[in-house]
């Protein structure tokens, strides 16, 4: 008997902390006494935040929306603060890496005297272990992008980014921003932004908001990437009224991705679809699976049509392209970060191989690779080639001297060219670009090198400046990555 009573007894405390186990969980606070997560006071709202997809109440630091299921990871980079200026206070000075800077060379992260302090993520350079951080600064003597700064106050890294809300839209009303331009550059993520930007604007419409009248679209969708396709794809599959521009081909926007290789470690769903995976993450793959998708849904793109100018008129805006002006109640911007690169116009430029940004320099190893360019950009681009020691990197220049450099690239460029890091052709230019290998006229010669990769480097349009036309800021935002 006594033996039953204390069973029941257990059963019944066991069953009381259960209930208010669960009780936290309903209101959204963390397990373990009802802490509020790091940075909010105890016990207040202040630790509870809407999720920005569904807009249900859920804490403040937790990885996923208990409700709809939405990974928060997505809206990093909306919901940072602004970075306005250098951090003050007393207190070791620390490097705050610039990613919209960094190559991912390592240059920094071999430098610093504190092994570990540093680390290479997602092609990125982070802070990773900032107790350890002596603020020697030889991370941002040696950085070839100057990428770092020392501060104090605990930032780990800043991106410069266009100011988009947590649905979105950026500071001019009606404009959208999806995608690479927005900071996150991954596929899935930029595939599910572009589903996501369509669901608030078919939200807004059932909430009442006016739809666009006769002779003008719901929406206008610049870019034809992994986010504009989403979106397009979206749109079809609600019966929006939509136009989606591609300054080329589709192709072109797969071949000039700076990535070599993709991670899709999960299949994800593309609406009209299905679900999409992608095994090997090459360029090659991907291409083929765009063009099925394109194939199977039907969905329609104007390629060929650059977007020159958007404005903004009483009912919505009207889009100037090179073939046309059309009209539209909202437009989504999916562009990318690299804007409109300047091509060479050279037989070969739109095999796979070719790119016109570097980004995670650390994922070539052991290559022959050619960057084309004299500016600052493609010096850096180079130095971070050869930071390995693996590649054969070769750095052709039209020009004489790399005037138009900073003094410091030109001192690194030295550098790298006594210790033969780095072979440097002046006064050549690209004839062709093969397969496996690349032909420069060199001074009334012609000379052929052996080539995996080819990054050309010689300007174009920033997005930036299509942006501030427009009338979108553009911010540097500070992550706690």
């Amino acid at each position: 008997m006594e033996t039953l009573l204390a069973a029941l007894i257990a059963v019944g405390v066991t069953l009381f902390f259960v209930r208010g186990y669960l009780k936290q969980l309903a209101h959204g606070a963390k397990p373990g006494g009802g802490a509020s997560p790091a940075g909010a006071p105890a016990g207040g709202a202040a630790g509870l935040r809407p999720c920005p997809r569904c807009g249900k109440t859920i804490a403040r630091g937790t990885a996923f929306c208990a409700h709809c299921g939405a990974a928060l990871a997505m809206w990093q980079v909306h919901s940072a603060a602004i970075q306005i200026g250098t951090s003050g206070g007393k207190g070791t000075p620390q490097p705050i890496i610039n990613a919209s800077l960094c190559v991912g060379c390592g240059s920094c992260v071999h430098a610093c005297p504190e092994t570990g302090t540093l680390e290479l993520i997602a092609g990125k350079a982070i802070l990773a272990h900032p107790e350890r951080c002596l603020g020697h600064g030889v991370c941002a003597e040696v950085c070839p992008t100057n990428g770092i700064t020392l501060a104090v106050g605990g930032i780990l890294q800043t991106v410069k980014v266009p100011l988009v809300k947590e649905n979105f839209e950026t500071n001019l009303p009606g404009v959208f921003i999806v995608g690479e331009l927005g900071g996150m550059g991954l596929i899935k993520t930029a595939i599910n932004e572009g589903k996501l930007v369509i669901d608030h604007l078919k939200a807004r419409l059932a909430k009442g908001e006016a739809a666009a009248p006769e002779g003008m679209v719901d929406v206008a969708i610049i870019g034809a990437g992994p986010a504009g396709i989403s979106a397009s794809l979206t749109a079809q599959q609600y019966g929006l009224r939509y136009l989606t521009f591609e300054q080329g081909e589709i192709a072109s926007t797969i071949r000039q991705y700076p990535r070599q290789k993709f991670l899709m470690a999960e299949p994800i769903e593309l609406p009209l679809y299905g679900s999409l995976y992608i095994a090997d993450g090459t360029k090659e793959a991907l291409l083929a699976v765009w063009e099925t998708i394109l194939v199977n849904t039907g969905v329609r793109v104007q390629t060929n049509e650059r977007v020159e100018r958007i404005q903004r008129n009483h009912r919505g805006f009207e889009i100037v392209t090179s073939k046309g002006a059309y009209r539209a109640r909202w437009v989504v911007l999916a562009i990318g970060k690299r804007g409109t690169p300047r091509r060479l116009e050279v037989p070969g430029e739109d095999l796979a191989k070719v790119s016109y940004r570097l980004i995670e320099a650390d994922s070539y190893q052991n290559k022959h690779l050619l960057v084309v360019g004299g500016g600052d950009s493609a010096i850096e681009a180079a130095l971070a080639l050869s930071r390995s020691g693996t590649n054969r990197v070769t750095l052709s220049y039209r020009g004489d001297s790399f005037q138009r450099a900073r003094e410091r690239n030109r001192q690194f460029l030295d550098t790298a060219l006594k210790s033969e890091k780095i072979q440097v052709r002046r006064r050549s230019e690209v004839a062709e670009i093969r397969p496996d290998s690349v032909q420069l006229n060199a001074e009334g010669s012609q000379l052929e090198l052996p080539n995996d990769y080819t990054i050309i480097l010689v300007g174009g349009e920033s997005p930036d400046e299509f942006l501030r036309r427009m009338g979108i800021e553009i911010v540097e935002k500070a992550l706690s990555v």
